[in-house]
């Protein structure tokens, strides 16, 4: 039996409370497979043996709890520190690069749209502490987030019953499109300030 094997046996016997500190650590950073998890869960709730409502909320909880932490870690601790102790997280010094440019540009969509991106997700939770990012706001996009991502493989799982182990293959697929979206959704946005500011420009003229 594998790591992956362990942890669904966790869930399997401690159901809500395994569930929620696998899915904390998970976006502390430690290596966690929490899609996977999320959608056994499911499947959980296939069975009968969960139920789907209180899946959804403790796999979102557990999740915000998690992105909680690293925002705090982040705010603390800084950007030399996080490279020290980033191996053990599996953080490496490119992903912290990419992800501070990513954060810089789109920070408010990769808070609420991150948690797509596997071993990028609890990153915009440490930049976010970096940055200082208002706590009030960051705490509403990362519990709306938290909520979206919990719902989609929770759902996933349920919906696919015996065959949930197929989410590899699935969330390879759901990830490139969550991925184009996010750009999507991102640039848009940017392209319609950068627009409105422009106007505004002119107007004040």
């Amino acid at each position: 039996m594998g790591a992956e094997g362990y942890l669904t046996d966790i869930i399997y016997n401690f159901r809500y409370i395994g569930l929620f500190l696998l899915l904390t650590c998970g976006l502390i950073g430690l290596p966690i497979p929490d899609e996977i998890l999320m959608t056994f869960s499911g499947f959980q709730v296939h069975l009968g043996r969960m139920d789907f409502t209180t899946t959804i909320f403790v796999a979102a909880a557990g999740s915000f709890l998690g992105m909680n932490v690293s925002y705090w870690i982040g705010r603390y601790i800084g950007p030399p520190v996080l490279k020290k102790i980033g191996p053990f997280l599996h953080i490496t010094d490119k992903r912290i690069h990419r992800a501070e440019k990513w954060f810089r540009r789109f920070g408010d969509y990769l808070i609420l749209f991150g948690y797509y991106l596997p071993g990028f997700r609890h990153l915009t939770a440490y930049f976010s502490g970096m940055s200082k990012l208002r706590y009030s706001r960051y705490v509403a996009l990362a519990g709306v987030g938290a909520f979206i991502w919990a719902l989609t493989f929770v759902s996933l799982g349920w919906v696919l019953g015996e065959h949930w182990h197929e989410i590899s293959f699935i969330s390879r697929r759901y990830l490139i499109l969550g991925c184009i979206a996010v750009v999507v959704i991102a640039l848009s946005a940017y392209f319609y300030n950068l627009k409105k500011s422009v106007s505004f420009g002119k107007h004040r003229r």
